[in-house]
């Protein structure tokens, strides 16, 4: 279970598949402060690969399982 990690935010970039933009985790993270910094100043996709796309954070110990995947 990941509620044991201290690593409990995700910072994520969402892509566009219509624009190429890929989608990748960029770094995780102990605190939401930290995880913030990172996507502050993380580069836009625009300047990076040339499409839309945007920076998320995931609070990784309050993450839900899809419905579709619950037990």
């Amino acid at each position: 279970s990941i509620r044991r990690y201290k690593m409990s935010f995700l910072v994520y970039q969402v892509g566009c598949i219509e624009c190429g933009v890929s989608s990748y985790p960029i770094k995780l993270c102990e605190t939401q402060e930290e995880a913030e910094k990172i996507k502050a100043d993380y580069p836009s996709t625009w300047d990076t690969e040339g499409g839309d796309g945007f920076i998320d954070i995931i609070d990784l110990k309050n993450f839900e399982k899809p419905k579709h995947l619950k037990e």
